[in-house]
């Protein structure tokens, strides 16, 4: 019970007591409860799902994230800088840009689109061997698109990222005749269907 003040039409104010209940009405204040009971059991079948949902996917893939995402390659400020504290400084060359392979395609299915973009390391003091990179940089991203458009994706993903630089390390060694570049790093290493 609660005292309640009103006003007459006479100006007065004049006070009563009276039950809260009957001032809000009991139906509302049951109504609200069900709605709130509602909510409750929607929000707790949402976090069911979305932890219950993330723990089948990290079951389901052993623990790990995914296979599929890839470990970045350092950067060629990063590996130059590494290598100023060795006996061997080697400089980088990045002229190369992102390149666009498409990938041998599985019978009947066609191939899928690689996104790529490599760059090289190689001796700082080997002057030549940058020259020719310069000016063979044609003909070097050729022989990797025609590297990655001899395997299909699969062939690709199962040899794994780090026999794939050394294949396009050797093969760019080929062609070279002022020197070799040291290692293949990868900024873009991306599979499109």
């Amino acid at each position: 019970m609660a005292r309640v003040k009103f006003r007459h039409d006479n100006g007065k104010f004049y006070s009563r007591e009276q039950d809260y209940g009957e001032l809000r009405g009991r139906k509302g204040e049951d109504s609200y409860k069900g709605l709130n009971k509602i909510l409750l059991i929607i929000l707790i079948a949402m976090l069911i799902v979305f932890v219950g949902g993330t723990a089948l996917a990290l079951a389901k893939n052993g623990g790990e994230i995914s296979t599929r995402y890839r470990k970045s390659d350092p950067t060629p400020k990063q590996v130059v800088s590494s290598s100023l504290k060795s006996k061997q400084s080697v400089s980088a060359y990045t002229d190369l840009g992102q390149i666009r392979a498409v990938t041998k395609g599985e019978g009947d299915k066609g191939g899928s689109i690689l996104v790529v973009a490599p760059w090289f390391s190689y001796p700082s003091s080997d002057i030549p061997l940058y020259e020719e990179l310069a000016q063979k940089e044609k003909q070097t991203k050729s022989l990797i698109i025609g590297y990655f458009s001899s395997y299909t994706k699969e062939q690709l993903l199962g040899m794994g990222e780090q026999k794939i630089k050394e294949g396009i390390k050797d093969k760019i060694n080929e062609q070279l005749v002022m020197g070799q570049i040291t290692s293949v790093y990868f900024d873009d290493y991306m599979f499109f269907e």
